[in-house]
C-alpha cells in the first residue's frame, strides 16, 4: 500500500487488490490537496448543523431563511443539460460490486447510481474494489467470467453510470493527511475524477454525480466551490460536471430551491429518498415525545409529511426547470412464491403510479427487474396529461412536522429489531444492500428502523395491546429474534456469521442515552475494529 508520510499523507488500511493502480502517489496527492483547501470549510459547515440541532432541541423550529428570499422569489431556472445528460426515466440504483453493477449498466435502466453512500458497506475492501470497478467500467476494461471460466467482452453500457459519494459528515479513517482523517465524500470524489473524468467527459458522458445528506443550502455552496475548483484541475470546461441532489433530510426540504440555485451551472436535478427523510426528521425530533414513529409498514407516501416534500419538489422542478426524480423501489422479485411475487409486483406498481400521480419525471429502483415496470408506468403517465396533483413550492413548518398516526405493535417491534440485526450482521460482513422478507434493505431502511427502536424505548411508547416498550422488552424481543435466526439457519451457517457483535452493535445504539447519526458515522469504528481483527 502506498503512502507519502514525508508529505503528510499516511494509508492505513490493509492491502485490497489493485489498489496501488488507485492510490498511485498522484491520486494521493490530488486527495491531500482536496483536503487542505476544504477541510476546515466542511467542518465549519458541521458546526452549522449542531447549531441547527441545537435550536431544535430547545423547542425551536424550522424557518424559511430571510435571506434566500430573494432565490425563492426571483426568476431564474437551472442551465439547459448537457449532450449526454438525457432526460432520465428510470435510474438504478445499486452497491459498487462487480455483480452490482453488471446487473444496473445492463438493466436497460436510463442511469446506474453507482452508490457508495446507501447501498455500500464501507469496508476497506468494498471501498477500493468498488472504485476499480469503476474504473474498469468507464475504461471498458471490464468482462464477464462465465461459471466454465471463459471471458466474455462487453457490449458498450447503455446506462449512463453516476457516482454517488458517501456524504460530509462521513470520513475515511483509513486515509489521513496532516493526521487528520479525510472526509470520504473528498475521497470518494477525488479518486473517481482523477482516473476517469476525462474519459467520461470525451465520450459526452459526464462526469455525472449523486449528492445526498445535504442539511443546507450552504452546504451546496460547498459542492459548487469543490467543482469550479476541481474542473479546470483535470482539464474539463466550466459546467461539465453535473449533480443531482437527492433532498433526504429535514434542512434539504426547507432549503431544496436553494440548493438547487447554490448549484448553478452545475444543476442537474432533484430526487427523493422516503428512508433517509424518516430517519433525519425522528433524529431531528428525537427529544419531542410527540412526535414518534408508527409501525415502519405504515410509513408510506401517503402521509402528510412525506406527501409535502414530494409536492414541493415537483413544484420547484417545474418552475426551476429540472427534472424531479421519485424513490427507490425496495421491492424486489420472489420467483420461489408466485402469489408473493404477484404482491410485490402490485406494489412497486402501485409505488410508482403514486409517484407519477404526484407529477415526479421518474423514479428510481434498486432492484433491475423493476426497470421495465417502472418506465410503462411513468411513460403511461406522460400519456394521460394534467392528472399531477396541486403542490406548494414552500414547505410549512407544521406541514413537515406532522407526526404520522397509527399504532406501534408486537408484530412491528418485532419486525424492526428483525430487519436492523440482520442488516447490521450483514453489513459488518461487508454488505450494503441486503435482501430481508422480500426487500432489498439499505442503511437508510435499517437507520429508520432503529431510530423507532430507540423513540420506542426511550419515549415509553406503548404497544396497541398496552404494554409499555422498556428496555426489558426490547432486550427479551432481540432474545428472540436472535434464536429464530439461529434455527433458521443452523448451528454451522450461524458460527460463520457476525450476530454477536451485530447484537452489541444494536444494543448499542437503541439503548444509548442519544439517537446516534446514521450507521455510516457511528458504525465505522465498529467496522474498522472488524478489519483490523481480522488481519
Amino acid at each position: 500500500m502506498v503512502s507519502l508520510a514525508s508529505e503528510g499523507i499516511i494509508v492505513a488500511g490493509s492491502s485490497v487488490e489493485g489498489a496501488e493502480e488507485l492510490l498511485t502517489p498522484g491520486a494521493l496527492r490530488f486527495i491531500a490537496d482536496l483536503h487542505r483547501c476544504f477541510e476546515a470549510r466542511r467542518l465549519e459547515l458541521l458546526g452549522r448543523r449542531r447549531a441547527f440541532q441545537a435550536m431544535l432541541d430547545d423547542g425551536g423550529r424550522p424557518r424559511r431563511r430571510r435571506e434566500t428570499r430573494g432565490i425563492r422569489e426571483g426568476a431564474w431556472s437551472a442551465p439547459r443539460p448537457p449532450s449526454g445528460f438525457p432526460a432520465w426515466r428510470v435510474e438504478a440504483v445499486g452497491a459498487t460490486d462487480r455483480e452490482a453493477l453488471l446487473d444496473g449498466l445492463y438493466s436497460s435502466a436510463d442511469v446506474f447510481i453507482a452508490d457508495f453512500d446507501e447501498s455500500t458497506s464501507p469496508t476497506w475492501d468494498n471501498i477500493l474494489s468498488g472504485h476499480r470497478h469503476l474504473r474498469d467500467v468507464v475504461g471498458g476494461a471490464m468482462a464477464y467470467r462465465a461459471p466454465d471460466g471463459r471471458h466474455t467482452e462487453l457490449a458498450p453500457v447503455a446506462a449512463t453510470l453516476v457516482l454517488q459519494p458517501r456524504p460530509w459528515d462521513v470520513v475515511e479513517p483509513r486515509v489521513r493527511v496532516d493526521h487528520e482523517p479525510v472526509s470520504a465524500s473528498l475521497f470518494d470524489v477525488g479518486l473517481f475524477l482523477f482516473h476517469n473524468a476525462a474519459h467520461l467527459h470525451s465520450i459526452q458522458s459526464g462526469p455525472f454525480l449523486s449528492l445526498t445528506k445535504l442539511e443546507s443550502h450552504l452546504e451546496a455552496r460547498l459542492w459548487n466551490e469543490l467543482l469550479l475548483y476541481l474542473q479546470p484541475v483535470l482539464g474539463l470546461p466550466a459546467g461539465a460536471i453535473r449533480v443531482s441532489v437527492t433532498v433526504d433530510t429535514l434542512g434539504g426540504a426547507f432549503e431544496a430551491e436553494e440548493i438547487v440555485y447554490e448549484l448553478q451551472e452545475h444543476a442537474g436535478g432533484l430526487a427523493f429518498d422516503r428512508w433517509s427523510y424518516l430517519f433525519s426528521l425522528v433524529r431531528a425530533l428525537r427529544r419531542r415525545r410527540d412526535f414518534v414513529l408508527p409501525d415502519v409498514g405504515l410509513l408510506t407516501m401517503e402521509r402528510h409529511c412525506l406527501a409535502t416534500v414530494a409536492e414541493s419538489l415537483v413544484d420547484i422542478g417545474r418552475r426551476r426547470k429540472v427534472q424531479v426524480i421519485g424513490m427507490p423501489s425496495m421491492q424486489m422479485p420472489i420467483p420461489s412464491d408466485p402469489i408473493a411475487d404477484r404482491v410485490a409486483l402490485a406494489r412497486a406498481v402501485a409505488d410508482k403510479e403514486r409517484e407519477a400521480a404526484f407529477g415526479f419525471d421518474g423514479s428510481r429502483v434498486r432492484h433491475p427487474d423493476f426497470v421495465r415496470l417502472t418506465r410503462g408506468v411513468f411513460e403511461g403517465a406522460r400519456a394521460r396529461p394534467g392528472r399531477a396533483r396541486v403542490s406548494r413550492a414552500s414547505p410549512r413548518p407544521r406541514d413537515l412536522l406532522t407526526t404520522p398516526d397509527g399504532p406501534v405493535t408486537e408484530d412491528g417491534l418485532r419486525h424492526s429489531v428483525r430487519l436492523v440485526l440482520r442488516y447490521l450482521e450483514a453489513w459488518l460482513r461487508g454488505e450494503g444492500c441486503v435482501p430481508i422478507r422480500h426487500i432489498l434493505a439499505t442503511q437508510a431502511v435499517a437507520d429508520t428502523c432503529r431510530a423507532q427502536l430507540w423513540q420506542w424505548v426511550h419515549h415509553g411508547v406503548h404497544l396497541d395491546d398496552g404494554r409499555q416498550v422498556t428496555e426489558v422488552l426490547y432486550s427479551r424481543t432481540v432474545d428472540y429474534e436472535m434464536g429464530s435466526v439461529r434455527r433458521a439457519l443452523g448451528e454451522d451457517v450461524w458460527a460463520m456469521g457476525e450476530f454477536e457483535r451485530a447484537r452489541a452493535l444494536l444494543d448499542a445504539l437503541v439503548l444509548a442515552p442519544d439517537l446516534a447519526p446514521s450507521l455510516a458515522v457511528t458504525g465505522l469504528g465498529a467496522l474498522v475494529e472488524r478489519e483490523l481483527s481480522m488481519r
